[in-house]
C-alpha cells in the first residue's frame, strides 16, 4: 500500500508529531499498565485541553493510577503504525486499549478498507510483541456532526472490527457506537468532534466498565 501521507507533520494542529512523540518519550513510565493508543479522542483526555486526564480518571481497584494515554491528534492508522514501536512496545502494557476509527484515515485520502488494513497491522504486530496481552479494540462512534447517512458506513467499518476480534480470544470488541450515553448531542466542544468535560465523563464511565475485570489487577 503506497504512503499517502507526511509521517512526520501534521499541518492541521501546525505542529510535529515527532514532538509528541518524543515528548512521551521523556515521561518515566512504569511498564505493564494499560495503555491507550489512538487518535485525539484519547489526546484530548488531558490537562491540556482543560479536561480531567485520563490517568485520573480510571484507575486500578486500589486506586493507584494504571493508565498511560497514547493518543496523538489527527493521527489515522498509517501514523500510528509507523510509531507502534516508539509508542506502545517500550511500555510493555498488559492491556491495550486501541481505538481504530477511520475519521482521520479518510481525512488523509485513505478508504476505510485501507485505513482498517494499517490498524490490523497495528493489532497484529501488538499480539505478536505480547502473545498474552488483552486487547479492547474501539470501534467507530459517532459525534455531533455524524449523519444518519454516515451510520451504515461505520456499521459496515464497526463489523470488520467486530469479525477481526470473534478470531483472537485475547481481543475484545468495543462498542462506542450503540452506547446511547455518547450519542448525547450536548456533551461536544464547539468543533462538534470533541467531548467536552461531561463527555469525558461519559467515556470514562464508559470504559470504567468495559475495563472492570482489567482494573481489578492494580
Amino acid at each position: 500500500m503506497p504512503v499517502k501521507i507526511g509521517l512526520r507533520h501534521i499541518d492541521l494542529w501546525n505542529e510535529s508529531l515527532e514532538k509528541q512523540v518524543q515528548k512521551y518519550e521523556e515521561e518515566q513510565v512504569e511498564p505493564g499498565q494499560i495503555v491507550f493508543y489512538g487518535p485525539s479522542n484519547f489526546t484530548r483526555w488531558s490537562t491540556k485541553w482543560e479536561h480531567r486526564p485520563l490517568r485520573e480518571e480510571i484507575v486500578g481497584a486500589s486506586g493507584k493510577p494504571c493508565c498511560i494515554n497514547r493518543g496523538f491528534g489527527s493521527s489515522c492508522a498509517e501514523h500510528q503504525l509507523y510509531y507502534y514501536s516508539r509508542m506502545v512496545r517500550p511500555l510493555k502494557p498488559r492491556v491495550l486499549v486501541y481505538s481504530a476509527n477511520y475519521g482521520n484515515g479518510r481525512a488523509f485520502g485513505y478508504t476505510k478498507e485501507e485505513n482498517w488494513e494499517l490498524a490490523q497491522r497495528v493489532l497484529v504486530y501488538a499480539m505478536t510483541d505480547f502473545p498474552d496481552m488483552r486487547i479492547y479494540l474501539e470501534g467507530a462512534g459517532v459525534s455531533q456532526k455524524t449523519e444518519e447517512k454516515g451510520f451504515p458506513e461505520r456499521i459496515e467499518y464497526n463489523e470488520w472490527l467486530q469479525k477481526f476480534a470473534a478470531e483472537y480470544p485475547q481481543i475484545t470488541y468495543v462498542d462506542k457506537l450503540n452506547y446511547m450515553p455518547l450519542r448525547r448531542k450536548d456533551i461536544y466542544v464547539e468543533d462538534g468532534v470533541h467531548y467536552n468535560q461531561e463527555g469525558y465523563d461519559i467515556y470514562a464511565e464508559f470504559y470504567r466498565e468495559i475495563l472492570k475485570d482489567e482494573l481489578a489487577r492494580y
